[in-house]
């Protein structure tokens, strides 16, 4: 079954990241090398992005709260004050100011958060920071009112990737809210043409990297999961990777690089044999286990990105079904940051992979009375749906996905999607009448990815399960 909502914040690594490890050029390359060699060896392009689709759900992270690493992630140690750009070390004032925006951002505070990063631009107008952090919160609150903060809806066998394998790079993508899309960019131009002063200025100025390399992070993020632009996505996470290799070449302490890298080790680590070797012709290697190892010393050092690496670890640990694990992370988060609602949803989704469903369901209502998870009632009713078909429960969980489009505010995307899911979850528990009359509504609204097909499909043959290996 779909997971539940997962990390805006790690959407640009397990976007920029798991979508990104490998650039159209270089699968261009590998196709002619393997060509070369008969065409019963080609690998099209389509496999590439198959590829690239089956490993999302190892970083579509596990919990809506960020979206921001790749940008806010720098420990930097500077002296001094706010004054002229010298160095891209942020001075002492601003990093206080970055500690409490990215508090305000967990807390899901995101107008604080606002305030927090327009003084930041304000004091170091030629430094990127303010423009970055700027341009990441317009991502993050556009992909929380667009509702696509599900894990569910990056993994492989998502409707979100519909038509991906056919895209042309020139013309693939979807039509994006003209005014966040001009926000957005315009802050990214900015931010773009500062940080690459300031590596133009010194070429071995670590931190000016870090920032030119988030910048690319940032914007693979955004292109894959607003515009689904992968092609795009692709090319700038292979920038931002480069440039964070480059970072730990010249400090090989700096931890926040560590946070991209590490992943980038974990995902292409991940890969089957036979995509493994076909990447390691182009380039492209990673470690697995040297990956959770860079993350997990983040932790133990007690970095200023700690609570970063933990959002990356609670990914890693689900997809290595280290569930306690995850959970004594979430455990941590839930108590540092208590007016995350996302994160106590997470929780409870966890809880029912360990098979204590009681807990979660008592853990899903407390979210559904919170009154700061109100403006989100038709996620949590999403969540707690989902939760619900995992264990099961049929009945119930069709309850809860059709009370996603009575919520108040519901977004009408999302709506749709759960009236769709409501009918295969009433094909699964046999009411095949209350199916077709949901699968009948599907197609009475807007396409949504690909919900008119899939609802035209179930009208023809009832929905079934596809049980996975160790499910």
């Amino acid at each position: 079954m779909n997971r539940i909502l997962s990390s805006i914040e790690n959407l640009a690594f397990g976007i920029s990241f798991c979508v990104t490890y490998i650039t159209p050029a270089n699968v261009r390359s590998v196709s002619r090398i393997i060509a070369s060699c008969g065409r019963r060896f080609l690998l099209p392009i389509a496999d590439w992005m198959k590829a690239r689709r089956a490993l999302i759900p190892h970083t579509a992270l596990t919990f809506a709260l960020l979206l921001h690493l790749p940008a806010f992630g720098q420990a930097q140690t500077a002296t001094g004050t706010s004054a002229p750009v010298t160095s891209a070390a942020l001075p002492p004032d601003v990093l206080e100011l970055r500690r409490e925006g990215n508090a305000a951002t967990y807390n899901i505070d995101y107008a604080t958060a606002r305030l927090k990063y327009e003084e930041i631009r304000k004091r170091i107008p030629q430094h990127p920071a303010g423009d970055l952090y700027l341009a990441t919160l317009i991502w993050l609150e556009h992909l929380n009112k667009s509702r696509r903060l599900q894990t569910s809806l990056y993994r492989d066998e998502s409707s979100f990737y519909a038509g991906a394998e056919k895209a042309k790079e020139e013309s693939e993508g979807d039509a994006v809210d003209p005014a966040v899309d001009r926000a957005f960019r315009d802050r990214m131009a900015q931010a773009k043409t500062k940080a690459l002063a300031l590596v133009n200025r010194d070429k071995n100025d670590a931190d000016a990297l870090y920032f030119l390399g988030s910048y690319y992070g940032v914007m693979a993020g955004y292109e894959a999961s607003v515009a689904r632009k992968f092609f795009a996505a692709m090319r700038n996470g292979s920038r931002s990777v480069d440039a964070h290799q480059k970072v730990l070449k010249l400090k090989p302490d700096y931890y926040d690089a560590y946070l991209s890298v590490g992943m980038y080790d974990y995902i292409v680590g991940s890969l089957p044999f036979a995509y493994k070797a076909i990447a390691a012709i182009a380039g492209v290697r990673g470690n697995k286990q040297r990956g959770i190892e860079r993350l997990q010393t983040i932790v133990e050092k007690d970095a200023a990105t700690a609570d970063d690496a933990r959002v990356l670890l609670l990914a890693v640990y689900q997809n290595e079904k280290k569930n306690e694990d995850a959970l004594v992370i979430l455990e941590y988060l839930s108590k540092k940051y208590p007016r995350s609602y996302l994160v106590k949803l997470e929780k409870a989704y966890t809880l029912v992979t360990l098979k204590r469903p009681e807990d979660a369901y008592k853990a899903f209502e407390e979210v559904l009375n919170d009154p700061a998870a109100a403006p989100a009632a038709d996620l949590v009713h999403y969540q707690y749906a989902e939760a619900l078909a995992l264990n099961k429960e049929f009945q119930r969980a069709a309850e809860h996905f059709l009370a996603v489009q009575k919520s108040n505010g519901a977004d009408t995307n999302l709506a749709t999607v759960a009236l769709l899911r409501a009918a295969q979850i009433y094909d699964l528990g046999g009411q095949r009448a209350d199916a077709i009359a949901q699968y009948r509504a599907v197609l009475a609204r807007p396409n949504v990815f690909d919900t008119r097909e899939q609802a035209e499909r179930g009208l023809k043959e009832p929905f079934t399960m596809k049980e996975k290996k160790g499910d």
